[in-house]
């Protein structure tokens, strides 16, 4: 490692960074897994009936116009993850780290004169900001935090093989399942190859490199990796049709839905009708 002369800590290579983000990455996998298994509100519900509420609340995010709605109903999502065992502040910054961010950096343009006419708002230098814009802009971002916020809910509360099986029961075609069952198992299983080669180099170079040096590593991983994925995928085809895999997925445990859960479906329904009730009165 080499030191930081500006801030006196030791600089990381390119492997080592590399390596810890992936790391990072697998640890919040396993850690989803822990929180879809804790008690929670959530969890508790059928995932069957947990995947309508969402679709739900999603649905009613793309139609709702009102940014003050969208507010609320990403409030809502953030209330469900405080009532799931999730915590607020990591739900909040994972969702307004990624959805937000890039819906923000999408809709920005779009506030500004040159795209969106109208009274200015406020001017940032040569750019001005207008009024349409800004709502405009305010109102996708708010609507993309707001989708976003219940999809993570799923990823959240919901193991993979709950919502694997959900999606038999609910007739998702055999191929869409088995690929999703597949893909979150190797690409676990692939990052965690990509963590071993980055911590095996860091462990045989003193210094960091050239950028050109690091370039053409990495250049050559992403082959190596490409080329095992494409073989991994052979082999595990090959020992499914050993094992007699023949197109189908098999549901070995069935739930049906209780009285709970249809009540969740039908208040979400509910909240979703006053939502787009409130919107129309309020836009109209």
């Amino acid at each position: 490692m080499m030191m930081n002369n500006n801030r006196g800590k030791p600089r990381k290579s390119l492997a080592r960074r590399t390596a810890d983000s992936i790391g990072h990455h697998i640890v919040e996998v396993l850690e989803n897994e822990e929180i879809a298994a804790e008690k929670g509100f959530l969890q508790g519900i059928d995932p069957r009936s947990k995947l309508g509420a969402i679709l739900i609340f999603s649905v009613t995010a793309s139609v709702v116009r009102s940014p003050w709605l969208l507010a609320a109903m990403s409030i809502l999502a953030l209330v469900l993850a405080s009532f799931s065992a999730v915590d607020p502040a990591s739900f909040a910054r994972k969702l307004w780290g990624s959805a937000g961010l890039f819906a923000t950096l999408l809709a920005l343009p779009a506030a500004t004169q040159f795209i969106t006419p109208g009274p200015v708002l406020f001017q940032l230098g040569p750019v001005a900001i207008t009024q349409p814009g800004a709502l405009g802009a305010v109102t996708l971002i708010l609507r993309v935090v707001a989708s976003a916020g219940f999809a993570l809910l799923i990823v959240w509360t919901m193991r993979w093989t709950d919502l694997l099986s959900a999606l038999s029961q609910m007739k998702v075609p055999d191929i869409i399942v088995a690929t999703l069952a597949m893909a979150q198992k190797q690409i676990v299983s692939l990052m965690r190859t990509v963590e071993q080669i980055h911590l095996a180099r860091e462990s045989r170079t003193l210094g960091k490199g050239t950028t050109a040096e690091n370039r053409r590593w990495v250049t050559e991983r992403i082959a190596f990796v490409l080329q095992k994925s494409v073989k991994t995928a052979d082999d595990v085809y090959d020992a499914m049709l050993a094992r007699g895999y023949s197109g189908s997925m098999r549901v070995l445990h069935r739930t049906s839905a209780t009285v709970r859960d249809r009540s969740y479906v039908a208040l979400s329904a509910g909240i979703a009708v006053l939502f787009i009730g409130i919107d129309r009165m309020v836009m109209r």
